[in-house]
């Protein structure tokens, strides 16, 4: 047997007994002295794959498909393309994964169906619920587990379904996701079928129980994961085992031991899987406020932001214990209006620390909204932590209220039901607010009781929780009628890209400089600049109307004259808010923002609502019904006739 003959044996029996470190080193010997052909760089790829070589992994499949092509074998060539595909989306490479998914599916057409049309069909799921589209991705999911059940590929269905849990979990019915669950499992546990299957149902029946704060079952499955990816040595779903361990310890209060394993899991993840990566960071905000390390805290979340992440809810925490209490609040109703299907995932978690910041600065109407929405997921969940939770949520907005009763009945309820999870850290907060609550009735001994105790739990975990029992006071908010206007640049990222750094700079100081000399000429008040975008409120609609069309005139002649100007488009809409802090809050701010969004390059679209209240005739272009965002009637807009007075 010639040198490589023996080196491709050796590889090829490493690879059956899952010696993936052994298997990658001798395919790589074998290759050096002659390429190897498509079946052997397939091994070599999942063989780097397992020991974290990212840049192998996907080298070998580029290889493997090139050489399936050759060789005829176009579903073998197409699983390269769309395993190149799944890497990129993980990596956060959205362009190169949709290269890679368009070519393996030419490479599918008028092939006989196979486990790579189910793939493909799991894969445009991911596509559809990222924009959306939640019924067409339950369509394909369930495509691609008819396609799965005719072919006998146990892995991909057990993928599919789980997929379909995942969009069940979403609308919190616990009755459908949980057989949905089992099923994949059950799945995924049958002989033969491959790591890459059988580890991804793993890792995402722990996210569904997560998600479902089932922290019970969550707990029995990461063993379970952990046990196979040891047994299989398989790296990159360990790292995801290990944050999932990390979620755990910090729920039970082992915070220093949660902070290792994340830590360990973000270094694992950063290598092979940046968008788990960047879970991972958003989970180490969470544990180091409650450590008390808000520096440390401060740097998880750049990681998170870095690798696409909110950073919610840690991040509406940490704003909260930096005394920031009206940026924690929009922070959170940001995450809160995001409807993609981790956002969503997250909103059991993050609705609690909403009411919390909402409370803070004194938008009762906002905390009610989202106590009703936690409760009623707490009831469609039918798992403790939720029900702790809206209990707790409960309490603080009837303190809030002065209702001492409903408060105190409440946030014994919240800290019973805590204390059954074995939450220490949650459990401790909601015992200082039932302290706060006792106070306000005059039970002084109690309330001493619950600090006691509370202050005792969090020094045995390490934790720092606040121990005044002072009720906060908000600064008191007023109500203002006010015409709110957004804009931003259309294509700013292109823009930035297209012109470098230091140009999109000069681009952006310009750009500001004409808007502000329109605000002050039309006595508008900034309310915030972020960006590319601008917050302006005005007393009077129609001077919020003439501003906007002031900017689009002056953006056109410098267009006119000079040959370019940034594309600007601009919303506005007029109601009442709440004003505090200098800043203004509720839902006329909102819809402005919507409207904003929903305009076009170049325009300036309006409420019909503010139309109606202004003064001076406007010259108008059209009208629309948009279906906005978190707005659940259909708002009629119309759109500005700027260009016909300017003659532009």
């Amino acid at each position: 047997m010639s040198d490589r003959a023996a080196c491709l044996d050796d590889a090829r029996t490493a690879y059956g007994r899952n010696d993936w470190a052994v298997a990658r080193s001798r395919l790589i010997d074998a290759d050096a002295q002659e390429p190897l052909e498509a079946e052997d760089l397939e091994r070599l790829a999942w063989s780097c794959r397992w020991v974290s070589d990212e840049a192998g992994f996907l080298n070998a499949l580029e290889r493997a498909e090139v050489a399936f092509s050759a060789a005829g074998a176009r579903a073998a060539a197409a699983r390269m393309a769309l395993e190149q595909a799944r890497q990129h989306v993980q990596m956060l490479d959205e362009s190169v994964a949709a290269t890679c998914f368009l070519r393996g599916m030419e490479l599918l057409e008028g092939e006989p169906e196979s486990s790579e049309h189910a793939l493909a069909m799991w894969m445009l799921s991911f596509t559809q619920l990222a924009s959306g589209d939640v019924e067409r991705a339950r369509a394909s999911l369930r495509e691609a587990r008819a396609i799965a059940r005719r072919v006998a590929s146990p892995g991909m269905e057990a993928m599919a379904v789980q997929g379909l849990a995942h969009i069940a979990v979403t609308e919190g019915d616990r009755d459908e996701v949980l057989p949905l669950v089992d099923e994949a499992a059950a799945l995924a546990m049958r002989p033969g079928v491959e790591p890459i299957h059988a580890g991804y149902v793993y890792c995402a029946v722990i996210s569904v129980c997560r998600a479902l704060c089932d922290w019970g079952r969550a707990t029995e499955w990461t063993n379970m994961s952990t046990r196979y990816c040891e047994r299989e040595s398989i790296a990159g779903y360990s790292g995801l085992c290990r944050f999932h361990q990390g979620e755990i310890d910090r729920l039970h209060g082992q915070l220093a031991q949660a902070e290792e394993r994340v830590l360990q899991a973000c270094d694992e993840l950063r290598a092979v899987n940046r968008f788990s990566a960047a879970w991972g960071y958003s989970e180490l905000v969470d544990i180091r406020v409650r450590r008390g390390d808000l520096a440390g805290a401060e740097e998880a979340l750049a990681q998170a932001v870095a690798f696409g992440d909110d950073g919610q809810p840690g991040r509406g925490r940490l704003l909260l214990a930096q005394g920031d209490a009206p940026a924690a609040a929009r922070s959170l109703a940001r995450a809160l209006a995001d409807r993609g299907m981790l956002a969503r995932e997250r909103r059991v978690f993050v609705l609690p620390v909403h009411v919390r910041a909402c409370l803070a600065v004194g938008d009762e109407p906002a905390a009610n909204e989202s106590v009703t929405e936690l409760e009623e997921l707490a009831r469609r969940l039918g798992t403790p932590g939720p029900a702790a939770a809206a209990a707790v949520a409960r309490g603080e907005l009837a303190l809030h209220r002065g209702d001492t009763e409903d408060a105190i009945a409440s946030l014994r309820q919240g800290v019973r039901t805590w204390c059954e999870v074995d939450a220490p850290y949650e459990a401790a907060e909601a015992r200082v607010r039932l302290a706060r609550a006792l106070t306000a009735d005059g039970d002084q001994a109690g309330a001493r009781l619950e600090i006691k105790a509370a202050a005792r739990a969090v020094e045995e975990i390490g934790a720092v929780v606040d121990l005044d029992i002072t009720p906060p006071r908000p600064e008191p908010a007023t109500r203002a009628v006010r015409t709110f206007l957004f804009s931003d640049i259309v294509g700013s990222t292109r823009l930035a890209e297209a012109m470098g750094d230091d140009t999109w700079e000069q681009l952006l100081r310009w750009h500001d400089r004409i808007l502000r000399a329109e605000f002050a000429r039309w006595r508008g008040e900034e309310v915030k600049h972020g960006g590319d975008g601008f917050f302006v409120a005005f007393a009077q609609p129609d001077d919020g109307i003439a501003c906007a069309t002031a900017i689009q005139r002056a953006l056109a002649r410098h267009r006119t004259d000079h040959g370019f100007a940034p594309t600007v488009r601009i919303g506005l809409h007029a109601g009442e808010a709440t004003a505090r802090d200098d800043d203004y809050f509720g839902s006329a701010v909102t819809r402005a923002a919507r409207i904003s969004a929903a305009a076009g390059a170049g325009e300036v679209l309006v409420s019909a609502d503010l139309l109606a209240g202004c003064e001076r005739t406007v010259p108008l272009a059209g009208e629309r019904t948009l279906a906005l965002k978190g707005i659940a009637e259909p708002l009629t807009t119309v759109l500005i006739a700027w260009s016909d007075e300017s003659g532009s």
